[in-house]
């Protein structure tokens, strides 16, 4: 009988090994390393701060910069005045739908394409920004348009330009998700329901 005893404790000896190693691994872990902080610890690295700087140093030789000036332009500008609010432009469900990790931004920068236009006619122009990375959606509502004209594509460096008129309104898009007019038919369709 000793030797049945004897085989399931050779069978047991793997699985205890992996256990006890488990166990001391994860003793070694600080909880929390990974989860955010409200207050940042000095000892644990730089700080990054978010105030701009100048630069007066040309980037390249022969090449002049103007302090405060950055090398690479933003590409969507915080929302703009208009006549409508952007919760009604594009839902906050929308934009989950979307992206569920856009979020309403305020960064500064050029706008691209029609969404200029709109702009400059008086329209509402509402930007939304990855909250991990530089990937934008802006979207842009001119009401009473008139004879506004706007390209049903057009493509401005990396970003895609789609618009669409719809009961007197112009409506466009932009984003590097648009490849062309019927990646951005979705987005149209939704902002043209909420303000017509």
């Amino acid at each position: 009988m000793s030797r049945p005893s004897l085989r399931i404790r050779h069978r047991l000896l793997p699985v205890t090994i992996v256990a006890a190693v488990t166990a001391l691994a994860l003793t070694g872990c600080e909880p929390g390393v990974l989860a955010p902080t409200d207050s940042p610890d000095p000892s644990t690295g730089p700080t990054v701060t978010a105030e701009p700087t100048e630069t007066t140093q040309p980037t390249e030789p022969g090449a002049t910069e103007t302090p405060g000036q950055t090398d690479t332009p933003e590409v969507t500008t915080p929302p703009v005045a208009g006549d409508l609010p952007c919760t009604d432009v594009f839902t906050a469900d929308q934009l989950y739908a979307f992206n569920p990790n856009f979020a309403p931004s305020s960064d500064q920068g050029e706008l691209p394409g029609a969404i200029a236009d709109i702009a400059d006619a008086g329209g509402t122009v509402c930007a939304y920004q990855h909250v991990t990375g530089s990937d934008r959606l802006v979207i842009g509502v001119l009401e009473g348009m008139g004879d506004f004209d706007a390209p049903e594509f057009e493509s401005v460096g990396e970003i895609g330009v789609a618009s669409a008129q719809t009961d007197g309104s112009v409506v466009a898009a932009a984003s590097i998700y648009f490849v062309e007019a019927r990646d951005a038919q979705q987005v149209l369709d939704e902002v043209s329901a909420n303000v017509n």
